[in-house]
């Protein structure tokens, strides 16, 4: 019968693996890329989106540096309360942990604070929140830029 087509013969083909190693990773190479790991994450939370910059992460480093500037540029500039180490109570403790979490915008905002917070007013509640805000989602940046010098994230 002229009218029959061909059937293509099918093979059970496996494909290979790609170079899978079972040898375990050396044990020096693992301590040398946490080491750097825990670098990039220091960069990463000292100067909000280094940590990505040094892994070449270009559009993260710039959102990261420009969120977290901005942040902190209108929470002072409402006076919000930049909470300091000798905090008296839990709340106050929290919030100098999530406004360190900033990094050097922290000591900037803090030297720039002439006049104190003004947490009287309404301006100066929400400026507290968007520096807090600021400094969580830095911490969240850096743990970010770790996860991805460890080859854990992409």
């Amino acid at each position: 019968m002229p009218d029959e087509v061909p059937v293509a013969e099918t093979t059970n083909a496996v494909p290979l693996p790609q170079a899978v190693s079972t040898y375990p990773e050396p044990t020096q190479d693992r301590h040398r890329r946490d080491a750097l790991a825990l670098t990039i994450a220091a960069a990463a939370w000292f100067l909000p989106g280094l940590g990505h910059a040094l892994l070449k992460m270009w559009g993260r480093a710039l959102v990261c540096f420009s969120a977290v500037a901005l942040l902190v540029i209108l929470g002072a500039g409402m006076r919000g309360n930049i909470f300091s180490r000798n905090g008296e109570d839990a709340f106050a403790k929290l919030g100098y942990v999530a406004d360190l979490g900033a990094g050097s915008f922290y000591f900037v905002a803090k030297a720039l604070e002439p006049t104190g917070p003004d947490v009287s007013h309404a301006n100066g509640d929400y400026g507290t929140r968007l520096l807090a805000t600021a400094g969580v989602l830095n911490m969240l940046a850096a743990l970010h830029a770790y996860e991805v010098a460890r080859a854990r994230k992409a």
